[in-house]
């Protein structure tokens, strides 16, 4: 395991919440940022963010009532910079290795950025691998950042109720089943995203 994935494992995390509780808001915060923000999305999966919201839930050392709007504003805040640094370095941002590696799918986010303007974000944030992406390529279009932020708090306000009914559905029904269900549920809905923007 390298260091990165190492600071990002879920376990680890945990351990670490469970001896400094007062830092979990913190973490959810920072989480929700960094799998938001362009490419530090890549690197910070949505399921860590999940899992460490599933623990301190379960736990107790951290409420749902403030488990989603602190996610919910780390996400805004990841997604406002992504989409800030698309408006103002997008083109040298784009010559990054990162980027080239990723042609295939910065084609789709591209197609969905330009196709859908501002409501892209709402389908961008369900879908996990074009989430920390899709914000950079509406600032490429020169979108107004107006309508972007109102777009995005649409998108993460959503975004941050499906979090909640996926916490009470890991009480309710346990982690697995709940992940099944979550994960049919994402696939489904970029199963119909990918039908819509080939129209």
């Amino acid at each position: 395991m390298n260091p990165v994935e190492n600071i990002f494992n879920p376990d680890s995390i945990q351990n670490f919440l469970l001896h400094n509780p007062e830092y979990a808001w913190i973490t959810v915060f920072m989480l929700a940022f960094l799998e938001s923000m362009v490419i530090s999305g890549s690197i910070v999966p949505s399921i860590v963010l999940f899992s460490v919201s599933v623990y301190l839930f379960n736990q107790e050392i951290l409420a749902l009532y403030l488990i989603a709007p602190i996610a919910i504003a780390g996400a805004h805040l990841g997604d406002l910079g992504g989409f800030l640094v698309g408006k103002y370095s997008g083109n040298k941002v784009l010559s990054l290795t990162f980027f080239k590696k990723r042609a295939s799918l910065i084609n789709k986010a591209t197609s969905a950025a330009d196709r859908f303007g501002p409501l892209a974000v709402i389908i961008g944030r369900f879908m996990p691998a074009i989430r920390p992406i899709m914000p950079f390529f509406l600032g490429l279009t020169r979108l107004e950042f107006k309508r972007f932020y109102f777009a995005d708090i649409l998108a993460c306000s959503t975004w941050g109720i499906a979090l909640v009914l996926m916490l009470q559905g890991v009480q309710a029904l346990g982690f697995i089943n709940t992940i099944l269900i979550a994960l049919v549920g994402v696939l489904s809905f970029i199963y119909i995203s990918n039908k819509v923007t080939k129209k």
